[in-house]
């Protein structure tokens, strides 16, 4: 059966999630966020779109966009395909490394654009990875407070809707109750500590490593992060590890 065509915004505005395929990590360390952000910059060059937010996740981004003559798709298009060559290049891996659809909203007002932006800078707070939004380096929220910081961030829009910055960080720390998508269980163990955890309990040098073994291997592998890593959910193995959720509840 075809997609659907997405529906088109009035407003060209859009709340956007981009998931690594089968939920497995995008960003393993710091290099690889700001080679993204490098990508988005350069395409903002040239395609001359608007970014009113943005959060790096390690398996999963969010995106504020405004749509200018070029359509959204295009825009990742030139994004992904640039960034998925530098990183199958540094983590010597071939595939793809996104869902082929990613999930968007139509920003229809603007109580719904000040809500995604909140929701936007306090997903790493809503995933117990940070007490407080302005701790968390890999958002925009750091162009609202600092200019000089992510400066191809638009915030001038977001702020004047607002009625300026100190209305801005009042409104961004309110609790926010809205659903996007689908809210995963939080786990003690971050994905960094538990992609370290099974190099040090299999003595491999990289994740990739683990996906060169055979199956006898990953499932000793997985059976014994399944019993001996504390805080670890199916979920979280199938994202770090890159196999299947159902795959992963089947191994004890």
């Amino acid at each position: 059966m075809p997609r659907t065509a997405r529906r088109k915004a009035e407003s060209k505005i859009y709340h956007i999630v981009l998931r690594g395929i089968n939920k497995q990590t995008i960003f393993f360390d710091d290099e690889d966020r700001e080679v993204f952000l490098n990508r988005m910059k350069l395409a903002k060059e040239k395609k001359e779109y608007k970014v009113y937010a943005f959060c790096l996740m390690s398996n999963h981004i969010h995106l504020l966009l405004r749509e200018g003559e070029v359509s959204i798709g295009n825009i990742f298009r030139m994004i992904l395909s640039s960034y998925v060559y530098w990183y199958n290049r540094k983590y010597k891996r071939v595939g793809n490394l996104f869902q082929d659809r990613y999930r968007s909203e139509i920003v229809k007002d603007d109580a719904h654009l000040l809500g995604a932006a909140r929701y936007i800078h306090q997903n790493p707070v809503k995933a117990g990875i940070v007490k407080g939004v302005g701790e968390y380096k890999w958002s925009s929220h750091s162009a609202y407070i600092n200019k000089e910081i992510n400066s191809f961030v638009d915030t001038g829009f977001i702020l004047s809707t607002i009625g300026g910055l100190e209305e801005y960080v009042k409104f961004v720390e309110q609790d926010d109750q809205t659903v996007f998508e689908e809210n995963e269980s939080k786990t003690v163990i971050t994905d960094e500590d538990l992609e370290r955890e099974i190099k040090r309990i299999m003595r491999l040098k990289s994740i990739f490593d683990f996906q060169k073994c055979d199956r006898k291997q990953i499932e000793d592998i997985i059976s014994t992060v399944r019993q001996t890593v504390r805080g670890v959910s199916i979920r979280q193995i199938s994202r770090v590890t890159g196999v299947s959720v159902n795959i992963v509840r089947h191994i004890r």
